[in-house]
């Protein structure tokens, strides 16, 4: 998650450097919130989830992050405090461009990295839409949220995609923090509050404490 909110941070070129910020968005975002999942699984089960129910949850990041915000309503009230989990709850699911960042994530990880290769392949459309296709949803309403792009030279529109991209990364550092907290909190039960811990980067600033419009 470290990396994946640092390359996002760092795009510029969407269209040669996409590949490594959906790889490891995807990556991040898939395995943070399986291993939360399983927290939960643990608390409510009394084990871990079967290879079979890992399977089944498969790579589509819209569900898993779904799921797994469902999950933590359903603990909410378990929280050390519940006001808290709550406002962060709700921070998640008022982003307007979480959803987009996810929808990408998911398409990259179902197909999206072999679509091209699979285009070639085929010579037909591939079954999801292209991840790109997407990204650039996420990058029109992150820009119509910072007021759309200026007019005027090169060096400022660089600038500005630089916001754009500071933008983004900001909303997924807010939903890694999110989900940290809501770990420690105990919203994914008693080994959550464990796993809380180990899924952040220990020293991070807390990305609520610094806002961006997005």
């Amino acid at each position: 998650m470290r990396d994946a909110v640092a390359s996002v941070q760092g795009l510029r070129e969407p269209v040669i450097d996409s590949d490594a910020v959906f790889t490891l968005g995807s990556i991040g975002v898939e395995k943070t919130a399986k291993i939360l999942l399983g927290c939960a699984e643990v608390e409510s089960a009394g084990r871990w989830p079967t290879m079979a129910t890992m399977k089944g949850w498969g790579h589509d990041i819209d569900n898993l992050v779904s799921r797994l915000l469902h999950a933590a309503e359903q603990g909410q009230a378990d929280a050390v405090a519940t006001g808290y989990a709550a406002t962060l709850i709700e921070r998640v699911r008022d982003s307007t461009a979480l959803p987009l960042l996810f929808a990408t994530l998911s398409r990259y990880g179902r197909s999206g990295r072999f679509h091209y290769l699979d285009v070639l392949a085929t010579d037909r459309p591939g079954e999801f839409d292209a991840p790109a296709e997407y990204w650039n949803r996420l990058e029109i309403e992150v820009s119509n949220g910072l007021g759309g792009a200026p007019g005027g030279s090169p060096q400022e529109f660089d600038a500005f995609l630089g916001r754009v991209s500071e933008a983004i990364s900001h909303e997924l550092d807010v939903w890694w923090f999110a989900m940290h907290r809501l770990g420690v909190q105990g919203c994914f039960g008693e080994l959550g509050k464990k796993i809380g811990w180990e899924i952040w980067d220990y020293g991070r600033p807390d990305p609520l404490k610094r806002q961006h419009s997005a």
